[in-house]
């Protein structure tokens, strides 16, 4: 009579980033060392703990403090290896006055030689776990690694791009003077750029039906209230490797066999990738109380709206001996007439393995998400569908009583 069907649709976070030609300061000036974080920028946004600032002037939050780490170099082409700041970096946080992100420990620029910068956001994973580490030569890894399963305590886990060579901190022009490049005048910062990209993958759950079941007209009408949404058999655990290759050119080292990678059939790609742990355990994304009584787009829920969305760990969809599903429990009420049917506690589960996307990075191509991937975010939505009732009439034959003679009298 009822059924849960469960359609997908991934939108590939697009990178966000900007190029221009930049004014120096006049070397002979001393002149601190300051940040301008960009996080890669979302169509949709939800705001988790340890979220970082997605456009930094504008919408997004400056509240989020992240660790830099810089090295120092005599000239341009040397592999960074040297610790300028402390090897374990150095806290930013946001300085209102002067519109830019610094360590409390004021820095100076080098008369000489050039510096490096890289960045780990949030500066602690409280209130996940895990042990991060920097190294010049490979990049982030942060280890023991344990998502917080409650979905208020969401952790956004962002690192950035090296950025090699810097010799002063980019600055606004003065009142009057023209941008280097006008068209990106907008993302001109007081600041060394630090390119933030997401560490582990997103999820959001919508709850929709395909018709509207309960019209003002109608003598019947169904009507659905969504409970609780459970993601069941998910790893939560795991081991992150930025992967570089420990050169001046910045690439990434080729990922290790088995691991989740960039790439959204999880080819051995070079990128950065995780490991993730055999542990397999539940997220509740959902509990509430949500009627879904209609079909229109516009009025469907977004559990975005009521709840946190999930920072999953990066994992295929179909491990170990279960598959990743969704659990749904909802209650079930039935109008007939004047009269109510209620039904409580009613579920459904369906594996995500395997379900169908639309989109990919805002194109149009359907394929199979058979994995969560680093720095993607995936949208499921999950279509309640009542089975029209139809008919298949067949007309029973005649049975045949046959040669049945009856004399006829004379006549009378």
């Amino acid at each position: 009579m009822k059924k849960v069907v469960i359609m997908a649709a991934i939108a590939c976070v697009a990178l966000a980033g900007c190029t221009r030609n930049e004014r120096h300061a006049d070397p002979a000036d001393d002149v601190a060392i300051g940040f301008s974080p960009i996080a890669q920028r979302t169509t949709t946004r939800a705001e988790f703990h340890g979220e970082q600032n997605a456009t930094y002037t504008g919408d997004g939050s400056t509240y989020e403090k992240f660790t830099a780490y810089a090295a120092f170099t005599s000239d341009n082409t040397t592999v960074p290896s040297t610790d300028f700041f402390p090897a374990a970096g150095e806290e930013c946080s946001y300085n209102a006055t002067g519109d830019y992100w610094a360590p409390a420990t004021s820095y100076l620029w080098p008369k000489a030689g050039y510096l490096t910068f890289h960045a780990f956001s949030p500066s602690a994973l409280t209130p996940c776990s895990g042990t991060v580490a920097n190294a010049w030569t490979t990049g982030l890894t942060i280890s023991n690694f344990v998502a917080s399963t409650n979905m208020d305590q969401q952790v956004d886990v962002l690192y950035s791009d090296y950025n090699f060579y810097q010799q002063r901190s980019a600055y606004t022009p003065a009142n009057g003077m023209p941008y280097d490049d006008e068209d990106n005048s907008a993302f001109t910062h007081n600041g060394v750029n630090l390119i933030f990209r997401h560490a582990l993958s997103a999820v959001q759950f919508r709850v929709v039906t395909d018709q509207d079941y309960a019209p003002a007209s109608a003598n019947a009408k169904h009507e659905f209230t969504v409970t609780k949404i459970e993601v069941l058999n998910a790893n939560n655990k795991g081991e992150f490797h930025e992967n570089r290759k420990g050169d001046a050119t910045n690439d990434y080292a080729d990922a290790a066999a088995g691991s989740i990678t960039f790439n959204k059939d999880n080819a051995l790609t070079a990128s950065p990738y995780w490991v993730p742990a055999a542990d397999e355990t539940t997220y509740t994304v959902f509990t509430g109380a949500t009627e879904v009584t209609t079909a229109d787009a516009a009025a469907a829920k977004t559990f975005g709206d009521y709840g946190k969305m999930m920072l999953p760990m990066p994992q295929a969809l179909a491990h170990s001996t279960n598959e990743v599903s969704v659990k749904v429990t909802y209650n079930y009420k039935f109008t007939l007439g004047t009269e109510e049917y209620t039904y409580s506690d009613l579920s459904s589960t369906v594996s995500l393995a395997g379900a169908q996307a639309k989109k990919y990075n805002g194109a149009t191509e359907d394929y199979d998400v058979d994995y969560w991937l680093i720095n993607h975010k995936y949208f499921y939505t999950l279509v309640f569908t009542l089975d029209p009732i139809i008919f298949d009439p067949k007309v029973e034959a005649f049975v045949e009583v046959s040669d049945i003679n009856i004399d006829l009298p004379y006549q009378n």
